[in-house]
């Protein structure tokens, strides 16, 4: 059964009770965030419940990257989408993509060891989706975690994932946030739990990573790209529902016996049971603990275009209290 995120009149308000996420109402079209928004309540609210819904606010692309600077000093770029160059933007920002499709829950940028992935994920909703559905799915990594076989759960603990994958020159460049080849070749060196070899005019990659991170609360997660990184997909549930998959993605426990269908189907199970789903409404701003809450997105029924401004960021050093870091 999906849980719906419903909008709440109050101030303040949880979206469910006792489970992740909580809604900042702002009653006033175009009041201003800067200062009604402490920056360290925001974080706080983080921390304790994972993912913010701010509500009410109306920002322009400016405006957006100004509210993520408040919070992130650092920003990851996306290597499968091309940036918001127009305006003033400061090329870190994106859209997801307008196609009509199913995308399983991720955490962003956690299949490759270097650069780390970011800490918060930002979604600003500039038009909903033109049908139902489109949904963004939310899935609480703490609860995820709970919820594996103790053996199967100790096997990511003890080895994480390896995830292999073939990129072209571009999405290489923009992934390793390299020019060229000899700087990627560096890289290599630094970072052993990276292996890679040249095809043409792409590389095969496979990165050695964590599959269980530290949230920004302390506890720990199942907060990983898995589900997002599949070759294919063969559930029953999801048949018929354009769910992402890429032939050339492989997924493997650290020892290096690839992944079967079977345990990812129970996890494509404890995914739809806890997952969340939040309905778009114009100017939704929603941000997420990226080491917590991960984030895939639902089919709409007829294909129309939503669009959904996004930036990761790495959160500024003063508002990080964990005290190890995943550093893969």
């Amino acid at each position: 059964m999906r849980r719906v995120i419903k909008q709440v009149n109050n101030s303040r308000h949880y979206l469910a009770e006792n489970r992740p996420g909580w809604l900042l109402q702002f009653p006033d079209a175009g009041q201003s965030w800067e200062a009604d928004l402490e920056t360290t309540g925001l974080i706080d609210l983080l921390r304790s419940k994972g993912f913010v819904l701010l509500r009410g606010l109306k920002l322009d692309l400016a405006g957006f990257e100004a509210f993520t600077a408040r919070f992130c000093d650092r920003f990851h770029a996306v290597g499968t989408r091309q940036p918001i160059t127009s305006g003033e933007g400061d090329t870190f920002s994106s859209e997801v993509p307008k196609s009509n499709f199913s995308l399983f829950a991720h955490s962003e940028g956690t299949y490759r060891p270097f650069p780390p992935p970011p800490d918060v994920c930002f979604f600003n909703c500039v038009k909903t989706p033109d049908s139902n559905g489109g949904e963004t799915m939310l899935v609480d990594g703490i609860e995820f975690l709970e919820r594996i076989p103790p053996g199967l759960r100790e096997r990511f603990d003890r080895g994480g994932i390896i995830y292999q994958a073939c990129w072209d020159t571009a999405r290489w460049q923009t992934e390793f946030a390299v020019s060229g080849t000899d700087e990627l070749r560096s890289l290599m060196a630094e970072h052993p739990e990276i292996e890679l070899r040249f095809i043409e005019n792409a590389i095969e990659v496979r990165c050695k990573v964590p599959a269980i991170r530290q949230s920004m609360g302390g506890a720990p997660a199942f907060a990983n790209g898995l589900l997002a990184h599949l070759p294919e997909i063969d559930h029953q549930r999801w048949n018929g529902l354009n769910a992402y998959s890429r032939p050339t993605n492989r997924v493997f426990f650290g020892d290096g016996e690839e992944i079967s269908p079977g345990i990812i189907n129970q996890l494509i199970d404890i995914q739809d049971e806890i997952a969340m789903n939040h309905q778009w409404a114009e100017n939704d701003l929603l941000v997420l603990d990226n080491a917590r809450v991960m984030h895939g997105r639902r089919l709409s029924e007829t294909a129309g275009e939503r669009v959904i401004r996004s930036r990761f960021g790495r959160i500024r050093r003063r508002y990080d209290q964990r005290q190890e870091r995943y550093a893969g």
